[in-house]
């Protein structure tokens, strides 16, 4: 689905080098249930849509300049019927947890809300478990022994 008209500006600011962004324009096709995000790069906006229910959650536009790719507007789905957060912050550290950590290999902690049992909410949003370091997409039982 595309994003709908209701949307949120993100006070997200991020810079990628050449080879970072090579990393984040390949996008991410999600392999099994378990994956939930569908991210894809067209033209200079990469958007992420939840894979279950095709909704765009986040858009973000890119600009170049001297050599590097800026975020230059960061949206977030504001439409209550597909998407019921309302936190701009936490949507933020949300969208570049998944860029860090998803797009780019890294090993960012999820931001977890305060008071939210941390593993459960980020199996639920991300598709991945503890320990954070570890984020590959293995199913959940495949942690389990």
């Amino acid at each position: 689905l595309p994003m709908p008209q209701q949307v949120a500006v993100l006070d997200y600011s991020a810079d990628f080098s050449p080879e970072e962004f090579e990393r984040i324009a390949a996008g991410l096709i999600p392999q099994e249930m378990e994956n939930k995000w569908f991210i894809y790069l067209e033209e200079n906006i990469l958007s992420f849509h939840r894979s279950w229910s095709g909704c765009c959650i986040y858009r973000v536009e890119f600009e170049q300049h001297e050599g590097r790719h800026w975020v230059n507007i960061a949206e977030a789905n504001r439409d209550k019927e597909q998407y019921t957060q309302t936190d701009d912050e936490a949507d933020a550290k949300l969208l570049h947890f998944l860029i860090c950590n998803l797009l780019l290999g890294q090993q960012k902690p999820f931001p977890a809300p305060a008071g939210a049992p941390k593993g459960v909410v980020q199996l639920h949003v991300t598709g991945t478990l503890f320990p954070e370091k570890e984020m590959d997409h293995r199913p959940w039982w495949k942690f389990w022994k």
